[in-house]
């Protein structure tokens, strides 16, 4: 058995994580984990599995085969380091072109990796602009000054709201 990582991106349909969840099986696989979303129309999702190595083939060619799929399996990167840390992050303001970019950049900054984000624009109750949030976690293998992390990322702009939570 190896671990694997499994992307999957195509046109939504209804029965889609279950088709993919029907090759899986059939592959003689194990669903470990999985994330998923839609966006505009389209699936997207990654599924950690364990898989013989001798059925690889026969689940990427069964992914393929369902409602045009694009596919992808790749061997899991079995490396964790166990002097880590995980920081959530929760950023709130109003949208503006480029706000993801400046995110992104002050936690570069600190030398942050950003193992999850999820980011979305929503209309904001009796203000007529759009409202930008983004959930992050990162992780550090430092003692990273919280402090300063707020107060670079809080810098960006003055409506900007960050709410910092260690994991």
């Amino acid at each position: 058995m190896q671990a694997m990582v499994l992307s999957i991106i195509g046109a939504d349909k209804l029965g889609l994580v279950d088709e993919v969840a029907s090759a899986v099986a059939k592959a003689d696989g194990n669903w470990l984990r999985s994330s998923f979303c839609h966006l505009s129309g389209h699936f997207a999702g990654f599924v950690e599995i364990m898989l013989p190595k001798e059925n690889h083939s026969s689940l990427v060619r069964d992914c393929h085969a369902l409602s045009n799929l694009q596919i992808t399996l790749l061997p899991a990167n079995e490396a964790t380091s166990t002097n880590t840390k995980r920081i959530r992050i929760k950023v709130t303001g109003n949208d503006r072109k480029g706000i993801v970019s400046d995110v992104t950049s002050a936690l570069t900054r600190f030398d942050l990796n950003i193992v999850e984000l999820d980011t979305k624009c929503e209309s904001a109750p009796n203000w007529g602009n759009l409202l930008f949030s983004a959930n992050i976690v990162v992780e550090t293998s430092e003692n990273i000054d919280t402090t300063k992390l707020r107060a670079a990322i809080e810098g960006i702009a003055d409506d900007l709201m960050v709410d910092l939570k260690e994991k």
